[in-house]
């Protein structure tokens, strides 16, 4: 019986833990994820305002689905490969400056920015995210795996593998 309580009492601290800490993470939080791609930013806006092509370079992510316009803005409906969906809806803001308003199956609303500009013939391109987790436990598993960030790194990593400089082709003659 006393082995049973003291299981029981390990238990419950391991439970309370992962709680108390999850407790004191903030329940919205502004993620951001940088990268600088080798190619002008034109062909960088390109890619990531033509949503049909998406699915060929980004490997999280199964099928956009173009919806119907939302206050005279594209809509899209994404769909990835673990199962996740979220419906977007882009706005430009400027040449270079796009707002992704996503609509969450759990009814949340939340944003996501993003921001391309030429840096010495490279592209600079910053995605900031919101997030919103209520549950504590999940905010606690957030600070180990953070499944946000990583689909953040994964887009701009695709993103980067899909405008990689390619090699150079040219024969060179060595006589």
């Amino acid at each position: 019986m006393k082995a049973s309580i003291k299981i029981l009492i390990i238990a419950l601290i391991l439970g309370a833990i992962p709680l108390a800490i999850g407790l004191t993470q903030p329940k919205e939080r502004l993620i951001t994820e940088m990268a600088v791609i080798d190619k002008m930013y034109y062909f960088i806006i390109a890619d990531i305002t033509n949503h049909w092509e998406e699915p060929a370079w980004r490997q999280e992510l199964d099928t956009m689905i173009q919806q119907q316009v939302v206050d005279g803005q594209d809509a899209w409906m994404e769909y990835y490969t673990n199962g996740d969906s979220v419906l977007l809806i882009t706005q430009k803001i400027a040449e270079t400056d796009y707002i992704r308003i996503f609509h969450r199956p759990d009814g949340k609303q939340l944003m996501r920015i993003i921001t391309v500009a030429d840096f010495k013939g490279k592209t600079a391109i910053r995605i900031s995210e919101e997030d919103f987790v209520n549950n504590p436990y999940k905010r606690f598993i957030s600070l180990i795996s953070d499944p946000t960030k990583k689909r953040l790194q994964n887009y701009l990593y695709d993103l980067q593998e899909k405008n990689k400089p390619e090699p150079n082709t040219e024969n060179t003659d060595t006589n």
